[in-house]
């Protein structure tokens, strides 16, 4: 059984909008789907807008291949999958508002989403509520792990990437270190593992700044200040838009560091934001475009016939959100208490992105990639 869940004051804040908002109103009209209907619907909650989404739109990408992929294989039990694509704009309001969505169109099985941390989380317990499953693709912060029995994720927790990180960049050699983390759920989360763990291996802390998701453009003044602190390294807990703005403000700033992140740096669009300013950048993933593994190689040759490009790590992470949720569907039954009792047995599911098990709390371990971008691309790192 999972822990009970851990209520903030913000996720209580967004669901109590979301309700007044929204009231009944529903992502469909609910005559299909479910038990005893003509398809399998599943729902999907992605930054289609906002401040990524550039992720948005390689997630959009995952799951409608891997829903082409099965309707032509027959569907499921017959039936054709439908996909429901809401936007949640990364953000925690909008976040709760598509899952009263999602939570009160009963022909909603199944749910891929949310990406960020803090839009999983505020849309949680409306899921745990309706008794709807989802999978999170890109949510890793601790509080995840307490968030409810139907919450699940397919990626693993900063408190386990960020000690690997924290490790690394001691093993490196980094004694003297600046955070700058994104001052939500997911980067106070990631930054408080990283600062514990480097710091219980010997290095110091000697400046630590938030700053705000999609909103700080000029990091002119907190860069100031991080130069005069006298950093031998940078750890930026964020994504990848203000981490490539960060470096290239910070080398205007004279600011040339070694910078660690964890695997929300690791995107490509990092690289076409930050160029050459983003060269030699070290941060952690579990999907490399380089895996030869069968079904890593089988969704990179599937995605680059169908999008003309490669699929990043969260494409990786949500074509296999999408496809435990077949199987749920497939071995486990058409209704959401079928789907979720099956998840909670899933064990060695193996995806693009590695084997997936999920443990009591919905969580999964899986031992992450060293990487680092070098010319213009992120390779496997290696020493």
């Amino acid at each position: 059984m999972k822990k009970k869940i851990a209520l903030i004051t913000s996720v209580v804040l967004s669901l109590s909008l979301a309700l007044t908002g929204c009231g009944s109103s529903t992502a469909n009209s609910g005559k299909s789907g479910g038990a005893g209907g003509d398809k399998i619907k599943i729902g999907v909650a992605i930054p289609l807008t906002g401040a990524i989404a550039e992720t948005g739109g390689t997630i959009k990408k995952a799951v409608e291949l891997g829903a082409e992929q099965i309707n032509q294989k027959g569907g499921i039990n017959g039936k054709q999958v439908e996909l429901v694509e809401l936007d949640d704009k990364a953000d925690p309001k909008e976040a709760a508002i598509v899952a009263n969505k999602f939570a009160s169109d009963s022909s909603i099985i199944g749910v891929v989403g949310h990406y960020t941390s803090s839009t999983t989380l505020a849309g949680a317990p409306i899921y745990n509520k309706a008794g709807l499953s989802h999978i999170a693709i890109g949510s890793t912060s601790p509080a995840v792990t307490n968030a409810g029995p139907f919450t699940y994720r397919d990626i693993t927790t900063d408190a386990y990437d960020g000690e690997i990180v924290a490790k690394w960049t001691v093993d490196e050699g980094a004694k003297k270190i600046a955070i700058l983390y994104e001052n939500d759920d997911y980067g106070k989360g990631l930054a408080d593992v990283y600062n514990k763990k480097v710091t219980s291996l010997g290095s110091q802390i000697v400046f630590q700044e938030p700053y705000n998701l999609g909103e700080t453009k000029d990091f002119s003044a907190i860069l100031t200040k991080l130069k005069a602190a006298g950093p031998d390294t940078i750890f930026i807990a964020g994504q990848y838009n203000e981490a490539a703005m960060i470096l290239k403000q910070g080398k205007r700033l004279g600011i040339s560091l070694p910078v660690f992140g964890s695997n929300g740096l690791y995107s490509d669009a990092l690289i076409q934001l930050g160029g050459q300013e983003v060269e030699g950048l070290r941060a952690v993933g579990s999907f490399h475009r380089s895996a030869d593994y069968p079904e890593a190689k089988a969704f990179i040759d599937a995605y680059k016939a169908k999008w003309g490009q490669e699929p990043d790590t969260w494409a990786a992470y949500a074509y296999d959100a999408l496809n435990i949720l077949f199987e749920a569907v497939k071995n486990g039954g058409e209704d959401r208490k079928k789907v979720n009792d099956y998840l909670t047995t899933l064990k060695d599911f193996k995806g693009a992105t590695g084997t997936t098990t999920f443990d009591a709390n919905g969580d999964c371990l899986k031992e992450p990639l060293k990487l680092i971008v070098k010319n213009g691309k992120f390779e496997i790192y290696k020493k």
